[in-house]
Parts: structure tokens; sequence; C-alpha cells
């Protein structure tokens, strides 16, 4: 959508990667909207799904009121912090864009975790609590 709405964006390598890269297609997006000099129509793309990802985030946190926090996990979080940290940020500006909602979320802290692998885990800890119960 991005590459035929700003055509004069597009670069043509990261493009080409992008179509060839299948199921992989975000990771080539994310890899070059980061770094010194990240690619304008990349850094678009995921201001957009950071965006959304905050919005996202924000009506779970009203909708649980979680005081104690909301902890924001998976790949997409520690790949992705610099989209995330920040009170200017896609993610922040959208977590908080409530209306006369937005002063509840002052209640909820918000916590990156920044693991990849936070699923394993628990399933690891699930496993042994079954485990220990069958001795």
């Amino acid at each position: 959508f991005l590459a035929k709405e700003f055509p004069k964006l597009v670069n043509k390598d990261i493009h080409s990667e992008f179509e060839n890269a299948g199921a992989l297609q975000g990771k080539v997006v994310g890899v070059n909207a980061n770094g010194d000099s990240p690619d304008e129509l990349c850094k678009k793309a995921m201001d957009i799904m950071m965006s959304a990802y905050g919005a996202e985030t924000g009506n779970c946190a009203l909708k649980y009121i979680p005081t104690g926090g909301l902890y924001v996990s998976g790949g997409l979080t520690p790949k992705n912090i610099q989209f995330i940290k920040g009170e200017d940020s896609p993610f922040m500006k959208a977590y908080k864009d409530k209306g006369r909602m937005s002063g509840l979320l002052d209640s909820v802290p918000l916590f990156a975790v920044m693991v990849e692998d936070l699923g394993l885990r628990g399933a690891r800890v699930c496993a042994l609590r079954e485990y220990n119960s069958m001795k």
C-alpha cells in the first residue's frame, strides 16, 4: 500500500527484498526502519504498525484496568523498543489517545518485557508444576 501511495520514496533494493521475503516481510521493514539512516517508507510502515499496537494496548488497559501493571511482551517489544519508549513515540501517543478516558491510564503502569522467550518460560513453569504434582 505505502509503495503505491508514495512511489517516489520506494528504495528498489529494499522493495525487492520485501517482495521476496515471504513470511519475513515484517522483518525487512523493521530492520530497514532502524539504524542511523532509516528508510523513510519502512519508517512510515513501522509508525503505522506501532500506533495500532499502542492503540490496542491502550484499549486492553482500559478494558482490564490492571493497576498492578500491563506487561507488553513478545518478539515485537524488544525488537522495536525504539518505537515504543518515550512519550512522543507512535506507540505511546496511540496508547494514551483515549479521549476522556486517557486519565485512567495514569493508574496503569506499563512495562516492556525485553525477553523473547517468555511463553516458553511460562510453559516450562506449568510443565514443572504438572510434573511435580504427579510425584
